[in-house]
């Protein structure tokens, strides 16, 4: 079974008054949501079950899944009443489900990559973005053989880097060293929320895990303030991912 986790239990501090009404995942974006185009393009790609973890505005979230789940697709939810973090929700639907989703997937972005095309990547695969701004997102930096090598944070000047980067989509194809790393932080973080980067990935390739970048130079936004959702809206609209016009795999 093609499984996919979809990270939508965030705060939302950043979108300010908006927070107040919405899920950063539910924030309507052009006719749709984030959470709903997701929803769609993962079972265009064949996911035959999706997890959605909940916290901020749980029931609208829930419900709006359950909504837009197209025929196929089984949605599964995660209540997080204190938030795990990236990592540790990953863990714990890993534990639910005897093994970690395929794929997981921040709730809060709209784009075009297919992601049928993260079969063909081996697990331990990063989905960055060429396009947007390394100063103002941050990134992850990489060779020429599209090996991941370390941060690029953001406000940093990326002509500084002798490697090349760019920024880091919310995507990611789940390396079982990743859950391993994981395993041995838990509980040793002072407030035991663990991120799947900090926690995971960078622990893994220390300890000589190799994982790999796969370049996207199609469309990607996120929305996590309001300048963002206001962007989002005239950009989704440009590049067509309304409901009707969702991209086939």
């Amino acid at each position: 079974m093609k499984r996919a986790l979809l990270l939508a239990a965030g705060h939302a501090t950043r979108l300010a008054g908006l927070r107040q009404r919405y899920a950063k995942a539910a924030v309507p974006i052009a006719g749709t949501t984030a959470l709903t185009h997701l929803l769609q393009s993962l079972a265009q790609a064949g996911v035959e079950e999706c997890w959605v973890n909940l916290h901020h505005h749980a029931k609208q979230v829930r419900k709006l899944a359950e909504h837009s789940a197209p025929p196929g697709l089984r949605v599964q939810f995660l209540e997080e009443p204190a938030l795990l973090g990236t990592g540790g929700t990953l863990l714990e639907v890993a534990q639910r489900c005897g093994e970690a989703p395929e794929w997981m997937i921040n709730a809060k972005i709209f784009t075009d990559f297919r992601f049928a095309r993260l079969d063909k990547d081996p697990p331990g695969t990063l989905v960055l973005h060429t396009a947007s701004c390394l100063r103002e997102f941050g990134g992850l930096r990489y060779d020429a053989a599209a090996f991941f090598l370390g941060l690029q944070p953001r406000g940093s000047d990326p002509q500084t880097s002798p490697q090349a980067a760019a920024v880091y989509t919310g995507i990611c194809k789940i390396d079982p060293a990743w859950i391993t790393a994981l395993e041995h932080q838990r509980g040793r973080d002072a407030d035991g929320v663990l991120c799947l980067l900090r926690h995971g990935l960078l622990p893994a390739v220390a300890d000589g895990h190799r994982a790999h970048v796969h370049l996207h130079d199609g469309f990607w936004c996120e929305i996590s303030t309001p300048e963002r959702v206001a962007a989002a809206a005239r950009a989704v609209a440009a590049a067509g991912l309304s409901p009707a016009a969702q991209p086939d795999p």
